[in-house]
Formats: C-alpha cells, structure tokens, sequence
C-alpha cells in the first residue's frame, strides 16, 4: 500500500474516532472508506491534489452513517484514542516538570470533553481545520458545504466550542469550593 495513501488513512482514522467517538466504530469507518477509495470507480486518483479531500469527505460520510445506525452522540468521554494520544504526550513528557505534565494533562481531557460535548457537525469543521488543517474550500468539498458557508459555521464551533470550556471551568471551580 501507497506509504502516502497509509499516512492518510492514519489521520482520517483520527476525525471518524472523533465524530463517532468509538475507535471500533472509528475501524469500520475507515475500512470501508479505504475500500472505497481504492475500488470506486470514480474516486480521484491517489496522487491526485484532490484525493485526499475527496477520501475525508468519504470518511466524514461514513462517520456520519455509522452515527445514524448507533445510539446519538454518547457521551463517553474516555476512549482508547485518548489513552493512545496521553500515552504518545507522556512519553515526550519525560523530561518535562510533573506540574506542567499535569496542566498538559488537564487542558487536554478539557479540550475533548468539550469536544465531545458540541455538535457533531461543529466538531467536524473544527477538526478539519484545527487538528487536519484542511483550507477553508476543501473543508467545503469535505463537507459538501458552499465555501462561503465555511468561515461562519466554523467561526460559531469554535465559539460553541469555547463555551463548552468555560462551562466546564465553571462547573470545575464549583466542584472545587465544595
């Protein structure tokens, strides 16, 4: 298999785990993408500039499809994704302080609980854009969006996004004082 198609296949897996937030789940997505892309007549080809927005919008397609067959956005905040990516910081944490472990420690369970707690469709484009840093015209093709629709509905997740952290920070200090 193509060392470029692999690496590839390595990140969508990370945005279908964090739309159906299941790595099992997060394997079939990307199985039958995988199939897809390498079978479907009609898919770019491989070394094209437009495959790899063409295969995440087949990810992000079979995400959503798997959401659909599944009980609606679970919340579980835990998954084996998270201990995979606390397991790869703490091991390049080594050397660094245990207090500065421990606030890295604590902004990145935040972060995904309040992942986790906005929509799927703003947790989408905020991952398209943040964590994959697709431009705002594929993250259009991915989502199959107009491209003017892009900035605006991004711009709204990331400030639902935000607020999930606050309230979190909120809720936090309250836990805290009592």
């Amino acid at each position: 298999m193509d060392t470029r198609f692999a690496d590839m296949v390595k990140d969508a897996f990370k945005l279908a785990a964090k739309i159906v937030n299941n790595n099992s789940d997060a394997h079939d997505v990307i199985q039958d993408a995988a199939t897809i892309a390498l079978n479907h007549e009609k898919a770019p080809k491989l070394d094209a500039d437009n495959f790899k927005p063409w295969f995440y919008r087949v990810v992000r397609n079979r995400s959503i499809d798997k959401l659909r067959s599944i009980q609606r956005e679970q919340k579980q905040a835990a998954s084996n994704e998270e201990e995979a990516i606390d397991n790869i910081s703490s091991q390049a944490a080594h050397t660094l302080n245990p207090e500065y472990q421990l606030v890295k420690q604590q902004q990145h369970t935040a972060l995904n609980q309040a992942l986790i707690s906005i929509s799927v469709q703003q947790r989408e484009i905020v991952l398209l854009k943040d964590y994959h840093d697709f431009s705002y015209l594929q993250i259009a093709e991915i989502l199959d969006i107009a491209p003017g629709s892009v900035m605006s509905r991004l711009h709204r997740s990331r400030n639902a996004l935000k607020e999930a952290l606050l309230k979190q920070v909120k809720e936090d200090k309250h836990h805290d004082e009592h």
